[in-house]
């Protein structure tokens, strides 16, 4: 239950976790760690070390931010023994303050969980939550095994580069809601200690950027276009003019969520100007085209897309939707297939291809695809669920999956009513109902 002394090196601070974690796997044993932080730059910085060397034992690093009393995260004890493969996890746990007093109670009189589960966990507390923990949860303190402080303030000379790099960090849009969440409060609180200078644009602007998109796959809409807009700007300060034309298509992505696609296409315009080369504003424009019915446009804005980058998936993606909303499925089936060969990972790709196959009348390739979306597909995922239930002929549970949609999204009604892959629900009395007005033909 020993305790560093906060004038050691910071490699040493760092090297004394990672011998508690050695020792802990080597004897297959808990390790309960607790590290102080002031900084959430000095965080960071012992954080990525420790992951490194962790992937390199070949360990799993899962981050558990709570974010509040009634976060199901608040109970950390649980939540850590139910972990899948928790034998081969190290955790990084944040954010108790935010979830007392749900958390202090949970530690207090579920620690012997952590225990008894061979839980391998670093609390990353704040120098508040390291000194409220005894009084708030003793028992549980009375478990540690060791603390490690981090609490000197970080070098201003890296403050602006460790900004941008951990900006990108972990960025990709395939994340759990809670892993989303986590990288969001994350990114939140290096923003919000980054010093609102010059020399930091470039760095701030990064941040705004990737929580821009974050927030657009948790569809939090009016968060996008403060982040996106800031994005933008600062970007246009620090004379980052790839980062401002990516800021624009985000924000006509957002505004295309919204059905605003006079400001939609204009932002896209404005990024294409700024970089002609860029493949995803001509994406972006494709997709707004398509969403208006105008097939031709969209078709053009597709093909630059390609020309411009022919390992993007995208774009082949939308040229298979145009054409299967003009009738012209044996192309559809073609740009469909290049995409899952270029992103095979991408269910969405997965749906169309298998909605492709059912109007070509191909039984077995349609079954086949309806697998491996299965197979990929994330629980909440209600819109290609829908429309995977459609092409399946699951009439009733393609209309529960849409239902949920267009409570979220009241937006995609427009897309929805003309979507090929919901054609083979189109004659449901409850379809009708939720999309309003006439159906496209698939």
């Amino acid at each position: 239950m020993n305790a560093t002394r906060p004038d050691e090196p910071f490699d040493e601070r760092v090297e004394r976790l990672k011998q508690e974690l050695a020792l802990a796997l080597q004897w297959d044993r808990p390790s309960i760690l607790l590290a102080v932080y002031a900084s959430m730059f000095v965080r960071a910085d012992a954080e990525a070390v420790l992951e490194v060397w962790l992937r390199e034992q070949g360990q799993a690093v899962a981050r558990v931010q709570v974010s509040g009393p009634d976060d199901p995260a608040a109970d950390v004890p649980l939540v850590l023994r139910e972990w899948p493969d928790r034998a081969r996890t190290v955790f990084f746990v944040s954010g108790l303050r935010q979830g007392a007093p749900t958390t202090w109670n949970a530690l207090n009189v579920r620690r012997e969980y952590l225990v008894d589960g061979r839980i391998r966990v670093v609390f990353w507390v704040t120098e508040g939550e390291a000194a409220e923990l005894p009084q708030r949860a003793p028992d549980f303190w009375a478990f540690r095994h060791r603390v490690v402080e981090f609490v000197e303030p970080p070098e201003v000379g890296r403050v602006a580069y460790i900004a941008g790099e951990l900006a990108w960090e972990g960025f990709e849009e395939r994340l759990s809601p809670e892993e989303r969440e986590a990288r969001i409060a994350f990114r939140e609180e290096l923003l919000s200690e980054l010093p609102d200078v010059p020399e930091t644009a470039a760095a701030r602007a990064q941040l705004h950027y990737t929580l821009g998109s974050l927030y657009f796959f948790a569809r939090q809409y009016e968060a996008v276009l403060r982040h996106a807009q800031a994005a933008c700007d600062l970007a246009g300060q620090a004379g980052e003019v790839w980062l401002q034309a990516r800021a624009l298509n985000g924000l006509g992505n957002v505004y295309r969520a919204l059905g605003r696609y006079e400001e939609a296409i204009a932002a896209y315009q404005r990024a294409i100007a700024l970089d002609p080369k860029d493949a995803y504003p001509h994406n972006g424009l494709g997709n707004a085209y398509d969403e208006l019915g105008w097939h031709e446009e969209a078709i053009a804005a597709y093909q630059q897309a390609i020309i411009l980058d022919p390992k993007l998936a995208a774009p082949y993606n939308g040229l298979g939707h145009v054409y299967s909303e003009l009738g012209r499925h044996e192309e559809a089936v073609a740009a469909y297939r290049r995409a899952v060969k270029l992103d095979p990972g991408n269910v969405a790709s997965y749906v169309r291809l298998a909605g492709g196959y059912r109007h070509i009348g191909d039984a077995n390739a349609q079954a086949r695809y309806i697998a491996e979306a299965r197979r990929l597909l994330q629980p909440d995922d209600d819109y290609n669920q829908a429309c995977l239930e459609s092409i399946a002929g699951n009439v009733g549970a393609a209309l529960e999956h849409l239902t949920r949609v267009l409570e979220k999204v009241p937006g995609n009604r427009e897309w929805a009513r003309v979507d090929p892959d919901l054609a083979f629900i189109h004659d449901a009395p409850r379809f009708r109902e939720l999309v309003g007005g006439g159906c496209g033909e698939g």
